[in-house]
């Protein structure tokens, strides 16, 4: 990262952008998607917390959002890396969070996961070299965009 320190943000967003393309190239050669299962476990096990007819409602059509968005996986990484490009950086790192299933909340599951198995590999396995390295991409590509300082209106002074 020190060598995106010089660089400026259009150029970083690019560099973000190009690697967003082949993460999410990589992701969609291996069958890489987000945590699908983690979302349909979490929709298949909601009605034991609550029995409002509301809140499930709006929590399945939320749950869908977030499988559909896993379910395209590569694709939805490049769709988030191109909106860094146009300099949409939160809406893009989300967007590739949603895609490849990177984020805070999914390395602490796998940190979980590992800690309550004791078996790292087979965390490890659940995907093949090119998937884990789309997967690492994809977190390099999400944080490397940065924000451009737009100039402010310049007033006239009457």
């Amino acid at each position: 990262m020190k060598i995106l320190v010089w660089l400026g943000s259009a150029m970083r967003n690019l560099v973000a952008f190009v690697v967003s393309i082949v993460a999410g190239s990589l992701l969609i050669v291996s069958g890489t998607r987000g945590p699908i299962g983690i979302y349909q476990l979490i929709l298949q096990q909601l009605p034991s917390f609550t029995n409002n007819a509301l809140v499930l409602e709006v929590a399945a059509l939320v749950l869908l959002f977030l499988i559909i968005m896993s379910s395209l996986g590569g694709f939805v990484v490049i769709f988030g890396g191109y909106l860094i490009y146009r300099n949409h950086i939160g809406t893009g790192r989300l967007t590739i969070g949603l895609g490849a299933g990177v984020g805070v909340p999914w390395l602490l599951f796998m940190l979980l996961t590992v800690a309550v198995t004791q078996d790292f590999t087979s965390v490890i396995a659940q995907h093949s070299l090119v998937g884990w390295t789309g997967i690492i991409l994809s977190f390099i590509a999400r944080y490397t965009g940065k924000a451009s300082k737009r100039e402010k209106p310049k007033t006239t002074g009457s």
